[in-house]
């Protein structure tokens, strides 16, 4: 695939603070912090709110994105082409695999048409929220390095899309668009009262009865609404408390696991979330969201300590006197070898740690008895790591890929 033709958009405007959403600071909140904006989603991100609703708007943009098909757009170099189908990343969960791990930047979605003679194809990218759109994203560069060596699925995938249209083997990389849920703070963001080119952007009506309903969390964040006497007919405030209703379940279930879980235990959110304000006289959901604030800002230190518990388990530096003492070296281009072969350790280690976290914790300790009681056995956890090492240096040739350790 070649000639990679240029709709003339401006690269310009657009940039948000950061593709992942994510809030910056960790300011404690207040019971008169205004809870929007970054600190929104900062509450909300206890409970994965951005993600669940980044998932749902997937699925409802992928509906919206037929919408597109067979009605002209403006295509390369001015002229008008008609989109014939496209192709939806997620939609196949082994495409969407392979084009992650291909490691390249990529759109959600392509949409494949017609030009005259030529065959085109439009990068797609589903945002809820444009403030994090930069046009780079779905340029027509990126599409094209994507493609240069496309993984076998894709190529497989747009193949079988083009095989029927003109010029299947040459089609032309045109700067594409974000399809996103038309709400008032997406307006806000196209010109000319917000830094993004309306000519990047597409909004779709949604009706929020159908999108949040579904979400985890959303039980909760309508307890939340009724005790403020809120109305949820607007997506805008739907989306806020679900955010809110999302963070308080995810703190909930937080707060009724321990440090050395696997996973977070199910709970019934409005219940227990009913519970906890009889129980520490939370009136308002400004108070509920403090209380919470401070209980997760704790937990999260016993989360760093435990971490600290893990990582004294096998220190990286004992880690090198024992590769050097069986005649091993770590110098030169095996850096990488041994610092795979020393996260495959600690992931091993860390997990034991954490069982025998559970088994002790299963005896009616607290975490913090507990994270003692493992701190103080770290000559056993030398020896079991050292064991652990012996045991991969006996049975294979090369260390299995790990997450490393710092060392």
């Amino acid at each position: 695939m070649q000639d990679r033709g240029q709709s003339g958009r401006s690269q310009g405007g657009g940039a948000g603070r950061g593709a992942a959403g994510r809030p910056s600071g960790r300011r404690p909140i207040s019971p008169r912090s205004p809870l929007e904006g970054r600190q929104l989603w900062r509450v909300g991100d206890w409970g994965g709110a951005s993600e669940q609703i980044g998932r749902q708007w997937e699925r409802i943009g992928a509906r919206c994105l037929e919408g597109l098909i067979g009605v002209e757009r403006a295509g390369p170099d001015g002229a008008v082409y008609l989109p014939r189908r496209a192709l939806v990343l997620a939609a196949d969960p082994d495409l969407a695999a392979q084009v992650q791990a291909h490691g390249k930047s990529h759109a959600d979605a392509i949409l494949i048409g017609v030009q005259e003679d030529r065959s085109v194809l439009e990068p797609v990218d589903f945002k809820w929220t444009l403030e994090t759109a930069n046009p780079r994203q779905v340029g027509a560069e990126v599409l094209g390095d994507l493609l240069l060596e496309a993984p076998p699925l894709l190529a497989a995938h747009l193949a079988e899309a083009l095989i029927d249209l003109p010029s299947p083997e040459t089609p032309i990389y045109h700067d594409g668009i974000f399809l996103a849920p038309d709400h008032a703070e997406n307006r806000a963001q196209l010109a000319p009262r917000g830094p993004l080119d309306p000519v990047w952007a597409v909004l779709c009506p949604i009706d929020a009865v159908e999108f949040f309903p579904p979400l985890p969390g959303w039980d909760v964040a309508l307890a939340l609404a009724r005790s403020d006497g809120a109305y949820l007919g607007t997506v805008e405030a739907s989306e806020r408390y679900y955010r809110l209703g999302a963070g308080v379940l995810g703190a909930l279930r937080r707060m009724r696991s321990s440090v050395f879980d696997d996973t977070l235990p199910t709970v019934d959110g409005p219940a227990l979330l009913a519970q906890t304000r009889r129980e520490r006289r939370l009136n308002t959901t400004g108070e509920v969201i403090a209380y919470f604030d401070r209980a997760l800002t704790a937990r999260a230190e016993v989360v760093d300590r435990l971490r600290d518990v893990e990582r004294g388990a096998y220190p990286y530096g004992r880690y090198r006197e024992d590769l050097t003492a069986r005649g091993l070296t770590t110098a030169g281009n095996n850096d990488r070898r041994w610092s795979r072969l020393y996260g495959s350790v600690m992931k091993e280690l860390a997990s034991e740690v954490r069982a025998e976290g559970r088994r002790l914790r299963n005896g009616g300790a607290s975490d913090a008895a507990v994270l003692a009681e493992l701190d103080g056995q770290r000559s056993k956890w030398l020896a079991r790591g050292r064991t652990l090492l012996d045991q991969r240096l006996t049975t294979r040739s090369e260390p299995a890929d790990a997450e490393g350790v710092g060392g």
